[in-house]
């Protein structure tokens, strides 16, 4: 069975997207940290893993966008998840006891709305996952959680106010990674795209320091007809101020145009690694 990493605790919103690309039929296993899911395909533990990206809300997923670029890993595909939050209590706890509440930062942030309208103590946890378990096993009756649906039939906790997300269209944006070189696996869950979905392609890469560096870089696409769909910034880790980008453009990077895109691109950059192509599904 082909097993999958993610990073929290079973009933985790990556759990879910593993089962959303991989389908029932696959093993699906949690790790603490972004870097170990990483690390866990690197070693052979893990057949594949997922990382989230991107949120519609929240905005981007720094650590994981570090984890992605600063390894060696193919992204083989992408998919988003529709994320509804769930505020889970102990059996039988009236929701007019609730005096703190608990999840992931990410998730604390997607439903600033409704958590604005609350006298509550909000406590940051490592997943949302791992807050629910954590309120399952602890036993207040004043404590509740944000997490997943997944998450509250895992750990027998009753879903006090459904869908409390700032938005109905929040989702997201999660990339399969494999090591580079292994064969395909099979797509069989219900997020997976079409074999013919439009195809799209994630590089990494660093510019000088000079006036224009970035604008010639990303020149090269645009003079070969090449769509930039997203733009990332983060630390290199090389030194102080320094920055890597992240895009996302339009096609394969084996095929016109991007293909005759990417030599131009390459010579404007001190280093460029192309990420993965990968098929895509609209929103």
């Amino acid at each position: 069975m082909t097993r999958v990493a993610y990073q929290g605790e079973p009933g985790a919103y990556g759990e879910e997207a593993v089962v959303g690309w991989f389908g029932e039929d696959v093993e699906p296993f949690g790790v603490a940290t972004f870097p170990a899911v990483c690390a866990a395909i690197d070693d052979g533990t893990a057949d594949a893993g997922v990382l989230p990206l991107e949120n519609s809300l929240a905005g981007t997923v720094g650590d994981a966008l570090d984890a992605l670029a600063g390894g060696e890993l193919r992204v083989v595909g992408e998919l988003l998840l529709p994320i509804r939050h769930q505020l889970l209590v102990l059996p039988g706890a009236p929701i007019e006891e609730i005096e703190r509440v608990s999840s992931h930062w990410q998730a604390l942030a997607q439903c600033e709305r409704y958590l604005s309208g609350q006298d509550w103590e909000v406590i940051p946890a490592a997943d949302t996952a791992g807050a629910a378990r954590e309120l399952a096993a602890g036993g207040d009756r004043h404590a509740a959680a944000i997490a997943s649906t997944r998450a509250a039939d895992r750990y027998g906790l009753e879903i006090a106010a459904a869908d409390i997300q700032d938005a109905a269209h929040n989702m997201t944006r999660f990339a399969v990674l494999r090591r580079d070189g292994d064969p395909p696996l099979a797509a069989s869950g219900s997020l997976a795209p079409p074999a013919d979905a439009p195809r799209e392609t994630l590089i990494t890469f660093e510019t000088g320091h000079h006036p224009g560096d970035l604008y010639r870089a990303l020149g090269s696409l645009a003079d070969a007809g090449v769509n930039l769909s997203r733009i990332e910034s983060r630390p290199s880790g090389s030194g102080p101020w320094r920055y890597r980008f992240l895009v996302q453009v339009s096609g394969d990077a084996d095929a016109v145009p991007l293909a005759t895109a990417l030599p131009g691109l390459r010579r404007h950059t001190s280093s460029m690694r192309i990420l993965g192509s990968f098929g895509v599904d609209a929103p």
